[in-house]
């Protein structure tokens, strides 16, 4: 399934140079898959008669050899510089910001499972300072590889909503109807309430 594009549906000026940086990360990911055709030439090259498999060698160096980046690098590339929290005091604001690095992310195969547990405003904190910043591998160039982060934290699980989702069937939320299939979840604004948000969230098939 193709994921609908990032886009702030509110009024949004950046303090950042935005067109710049995203220019400067478009350029360091394209040098860095020229870079990866060079490694992965050297590594069918140099390898034994009976193993000079390309795909093999592509896997190897996506898997264990490609350079780290941050989602907060990532997403950049798509002109999205994420609005500290505490600039967001309206919840309408939060989850049209929330969602769009949702969005952004999953634009960049990298997609959030397990979000139900938290309202909007934890989880926004939990992608600002957190996982925004954890380093994953580089996806390679039309890749059809996706990465999913659990939004459900060993911590979570002290608290009776983290215990809730593991034991979660789904069958007492209801589902987005098939033409919501981009639309943006519900508002979650009750701290300690159930949200129905993983149903609508991005995925890649």
């Amino acid at each position: 399934m193709t994921t609908a594009f990032a886009t702030r549906t509110r009024p949004f000026t950046s303090p950042h140079p935005v067109k710049q940086l995203k220019k400067q990360i478009t350029e360091m990911k394209k040098q860095r898959f020229i870079e990866r055709d060079c490694r992965i030439n050297q590594l069918v090259e140099s390898a034994d008669s009976d193993n000079k498999d390309r795909m093999y060698w592509t896997m190897v160096y996506d898997l264990e050899e490609a350079p780290s980046v941050t989602g907060r690098e990532m997403i950049l590339e798509h002109g999205i510089i994420p609005v500290p929290l505490q600039e967001l005091s309206a919840t309408a604001d939060l989850h049209d910001e929330m969602w769009t690095i949702i969005e952004a992310l999953a634009k960049c195969g990298v997609y959030l499972v397990n979000t139900n547990h938290m309202c909007d405003r934890d989880l926004y904190a939990r992608l600002f300072y957190k996982i925004l910043d954890e380093p994953c591998r580089m996806m390679p160039p039309a890749a059809e590889a996706a990465e999913f982060i659990d939004c459900l934290h060993p911590m979570d699980l002290e608290y009776p909503l983290g215990k809730q989702v593991t034991a979660f069937t789904g069958t007492d939320l209801p589902a987005p109807k098939k033409e919501d299939s981009y639309f943006r979840g519900p508002e979650c604004n009750v701290i300690g309430k159930m949200c129905n948000r993983d149903s609508y969230l991005p995925k890649p098939w």
